[in-house]
């Protein structure tokens, strides 16, 4: 019992400690918006996406964990709790998408197959001698020459520098009307998403109090914070994160659970 809370202790004084040098960068900058800025240069080996084996909070995996943010991720099957995105942890693929029958058949008799396989995600890139490079890109772009993908999390829409909601399936149009749209994006919700800018990371959260659709998200994201290059997470009530001692969720305090996150480990 005594080298239990030993080792409880020394867990507890590392994740304390483990940013005292530097904090993330955290805004609160009107109701409802809430900006995250991470210097990758610093912190790349620690951010990655994580993806549980049964639907959790992201409150149940800051507990659990030792990070310092975690934020909700890609899209999963509210079915069968399956990733329908494709992730990849320490170079090794661990999303369910290809396994998940049901989904796939369904999309493809919607036409949108290789769209939806084919959307957007945060690449973090290593080459030979361990440098980090982060990027967004479509999930059949070719690799940067030099680099391997360490880690992956793929979502959608791909919003800057340029969006095509047809193009990743996210909207059917027949005769000028929209037929289909997939995550709510044309209607006003709760939002996630990622930006990079330089060497930062930017994470940015809409909730309830500053709903937006998926074009009203692309122009704060532009405007506000000057971002070229950004990637939409899964919104809407899924939308929420843990950091420090902020639970904060799509609806107050309420987190819906989700498949996988994207963390900052400590």
């Amino acid at each position: 019992m005594k080298k239990f809370f030993a080792i409880l202790t020394m867990f507890v004084f590392f994740c304390s400690n483990a940013f005292a040098k530097e904090e993330i960068e955290f805004q609160n900058p009107q109701a409802g918006v809430y900006i995250f800025k991470i210097n990758t240069k610093k912190y790349g080996d620690k951010i990655k996406p994580y993806m549980s084996t049964k639907l959790k909070t992201p409150r149940r995996i800051y507990k659990d964990n030792c990070v310092h943010l975690v934020v909700n991720g890609g899209f999963f099957d509210m079915e069968n709790g399956k990733s329908v995105s494709y992730v990849v942890i320490n170079n090794e693929e661990v999303s369910e998408i290809d396994k998940n029958i049901t989904f796939l058949e369904q999309i493809k008799s919607e036409n949108r197959l290789e769209n939806v396989l084919n959307r957007g995600e945060l690449r973090i890139l290593e080459n030979k001698r361990g440098k980090l490079k982060f990027d967004i890109a479509f999930h059949n772009d070719p690799i940067k020459k030099g680099y391997k993908i360490k880690h992956s999390l793929q979502a959608g829409p791909t919003m800057l520098p340029t969006m095509d909601l047809v193009q990743e399936g996210f909207v059917k149009y027949e005769e000028g009307m929209v037929k289909f749209q997939s995550a709510d994006v044309l209607k006003r919700r709760e939002r996630t998403a990622i930006g990079l800018k330089g060497k930062y990371l930017y994470i940015i959260l809409f909730t309830k109090e500053h709903k937006a659709d998926i074009n009203e998200l692309k122009n704060y994201i532009q405007k506000e914070l000057k971002i070229k290059r950004a990637l939409a997470f899964d919104g809407g009530l899924s939308t929420a994160f843990n950091y420090k001692n902020l639970s904060v969720g799509s609806v107050g305090k309420y987190q819906r659970r989700v498949k996988s996150f994207l963390i900052i480990e400590r």
